[in-house]
């Protein structure tokens, strides 16, 4: 198929657009995965899942505007909209991400202290009866373990002495 020079102008900006636009997702897969921390092994298979899904896409533009043909200059259309994404606009929109990410962490902070302040205030009140009863129920269960041993002691010396009398018969 020939396409005319605009069509090929226009092809060749809708590459850069979609260049662009995958760089700006790979930004949002990089913006979670600083949001949330993952091992490796997730972070390999979200960047597996990203260039399926980029390949995808190529795809369907390309056969959509193209009639599935696949030309130099669309590929490097795509390429340099990645490029001039990541030279120009990434770093303002990792950085914008990063501030919201952190004022959005504080106001969790904040509401999380904001419900347990009742929790933490009933502690303060109950917190020296609750370790007065603690150290008394520690001292009764070192009691109770002591007298359970000494049962325990007791119960087999009889035992031997019933095995010695069974043997003795």
């Amino acid at each position: 198929m020939i396409l005319s020079l605009h069509a090929q102008a226009q092809l060749f900006l809708l590459t850069v657009l979609l260049g662009g636009g995958m760089g700006l997702f790979y930004d949002g897969l990089r913006v979670f995965r600083h949001a949330l921390r993952h091992n490796a092994f997730w972070v390999q298979a979200e960047d597996g899942l990203f260039w399926l899904l980029a390949v995808f896409l190529v795809f369907c533009v390309m056969l959509h505007a193209n009639a599935g043909e696949i030309r130099f200059f669309t590929i490097l259309g795509l390429f340099g909209g990645m490029g001039l994404y990541f030279l120009t606009l990434s770093r303002m929109v990792l950085a914008v991400s990063d501030k919201i990410i952190s004022v959005v962490k504080y106001m969790l902070g904040l509401f999380g202290r904001i419900v347990t302040t009742p929790f933490r205030l009933l502690w303060l009140v109950f917190r020296r009866p609750a370790r007065k009863i603690g150290g008394f129920c520690e001292k009764q269960r070192k009691k109770l373990l002591q007298s359970v041993k000494l049962c325990v002691k007791i119960i087999i010396h009889r035992l031997h002495i019933n095995r010695r009398m069974l043997r003795k018969k």
